[in-house]
């Protein structure tokens, strides 16, 4: 062993002295690469949970917000301000089979007596409810996880207050969402095996199940980790901390629906490193094997490894900026390893998966998925925008809202999948009568929208004639079933923009005034066409 450490001729000492350069080389590569590969996997894994974190944080908070707007549309109805309990409970349980996110619908009074519920369960008493003394405000709030007193089981409670006609205060409207319905919203958009997203309420009770915990109805207890410890105080630490099991996890979170819920996303420390001590023994063999082929050797390994690896981290960071379906070319890993070869397809492939699912996530976020009209998000968002650019332009616009006359019979009468088509029928006409600068929508229920771009008033109130005979006129026939259908409509105008006016506003207000005038042609006998403030009469 000594006269190896000491050669005595030169070419002893060169080989000496290259194999142990060659061998401190490696070690140094695997060292530093060990280190990297850490800090690297996990800030990829921090960016990761954080860009799904804010997907799903955009997710939730919209599903919160359709909720409350659920409940204040609800409401507005008249049966429910009217106090129609028949009627009231025939709606809720119409909407609870139409809208399955909530699991029951209750009417309380003003003493906080539940009179009217889809869960048949009258005379319950919840006046010592938070929410029952917001709506007693006139506030509309949602509820931390509660044991709801007709199910037994934890729920989420999204209030509204009720007024009269004479707006006087006449109790409250209840939606009750189970746990499952909002695991559901959460899971949805859950990707991948390592991560694991959950949802906690403001005390930190599982509002979704972690994978760490059996079942969320057996662990009602507050979790208490150090995330939940870094949250509370905003803290934006990235060491790795012990989950609630005792794993070392690395984890980020946001606070949604108005800081009442916190949503966290974990990535185990374990799997995280799984592939590094595979990946650490491959380049110790390839060190080895180095030292036995010479230096040479070395050069042109690394060479074949480092090029597709530079190319493979570029496609990430393009990836990263958003250009979903970008694409390696296969011959830049002509003479790679096979294993780079197969990592070089799978990119690929994921790349045009990928690329693939954003767009389909940004179709159904604007597609009515029954009618394929556009839905009521896309008219706030994308209808809003389009609405401004006209006006500014000097055009006038106008919009008309559309609701079928006794749809509900047609559902009590032939069922709600024959009221689907009628939907369908209805909009295929719609989407017939409209186009180019007229976009036709969803706006929910048996309700329809047409925003008419650079139509007057009396332009936009011959269209809706034009619509109303033509739905009129086409008979829904199918399986030998005929229906006879008309709609009633209601329109409004806008010729005007004032200075730093909000789009979303601007339309929000045109449909409130178009509403009133369908409103009143339901009043008038049906199957006509009201216009708000009156557009000047042709002729």
């Amino acid at each position: 062993m000594i006269r190896i450490m000491r050669p005595r001729t030169v070419k002893q000492r060169f080989r000496l002295w290259i194999a142990l350069a060659i061998l401190m080389l490696g070690l140094s590569i695997n060292i530093a690469f060990y280190i990297l590969y850490q800090q690297e996997a996990q800030a990829e894994a921090l960016r990761n949970l954080s860009d799904k974190l804010n997907l799903q944080t955009l997710f939730i908070d919209r599903w919160v917000q359709e909720r409350e707007l659920d409940m204040r549309l609800l409401t507005e109805d008249e049966a429910v301000r009217t106090l129609n309990k028949p009627l009231m409970e025939a709606i809720f349980r119409d909407f609870t089979i139409l809208q399955r996110d909530f699991a029951s619908l209750s009417y309380v009074n003003a003493d906080g007596v539940t009179e009217v519920d889809t869960y048949s369960a009258m005379g319950l008493h919840v006046n010592e409810r938070d929410y029952y003394w917001a709506a007693k405000q006139g506030k509309s709030s949602m509820s931390d996880v509660i044991i709801g007193k007709a199910s037994g089981e934890p729920v989420i409670i999204f209030s509204a207050p009720i007024y009269d006609q004479e707006g006087r205060w006449s109790g409250l409207l209840l939606g009750s969402v189970k746990l499952e319905t909002i695991q559901r919203v959460v899971g949805s958009l859950n990707t991948g095996e390592t991560a694991d997203f959950y949802l906690l309420d403001r005390v930190g009770v599982p509002v979704t199940k972690p994978r760490f915990i059996d079942d969320v109805r057996s662990n009602p207890r507050p979790i208490s980790t150090e995330i939940t410890r870094r949250a509370a105080i905003q803290s934006v630490s990235k060491g790795a901390y012990a989950n609630y099991k005792g794993d070392s996890v690395f984890g980020s979170y946001q606070w949604i629906a108005g800081h009442r819920w916190l949503l966290v996303g974990e990535v185990s420390e374990k799997e995280l490193y799984a592939n590094l001590y595979g990946l650490m023994f491959v380049f110790i063999a390839i060190t080895l094997a180095t030292l036995v082929l010479s230096f040479s050797g070395i050069v042109i390994l690394t060479r074949r490894i480092e090029r597709p690896l530079e190319f493979l981290l570029q496609g990430t960071r393009i990836i990263k900026e958003g250009q979903y379906g970008y694409r390696i070319d296969p011959a830049v890993f002509k003479h790679a390893p096979a294993e780079l070869q197969e990592l070089c397809d799978t990119y690929n492939l994921m790349s045009r998966k990928l690329k693939t699912t954003v767009k389909l996530l940004e179709e159904s976020a604007m597609i009515d998925p029954l009618t394929e009209l556009y839905n009521r998000r896309y008219m706030m968002q994308n209808g809003s925008l389009r609405l401004l650019r006209t006006l500014e332009e000097g055009y006038p616009c106008s919009v008309l809202l559309i609701d079928i006359d006794y749809f509900k019979q047609v559902n009590d009468t032939h069922g709600h999948l024959v009221g689907d088509r009628v939907l369908r029928h209805v909009a295929g006409v719609l989407q017939r009568q409209t186009g180019g600068d007229e976009l036709a929508a969803r706006y929910g229920g048996e309700e329809f929208m047409v925003l008419a771009l650079r139509l007057e008033a009396v332009q936009a109130k011959a269209l809706a004639e034009t619509i109303r005979r033509a739905i009129a006129a086409e008979l829904y026939e199918a399986d030998g079933i005929r229906i006879a259908l008309t709609v009633s409509i209601g329109g409004a105008a806008c010729t005007g923009l004032a200075e730093g006016a909000d789009a979303k506003v601007l339309l929000e207000q045109m449909i409130e005034e178009g509403d009133k005038a369908l409103y009143r042609a339901k009043q008038l006998g049906r199957n006509r066409v009201e216009w708000e403030a009156g557009p000047p009469e042709d002729g």
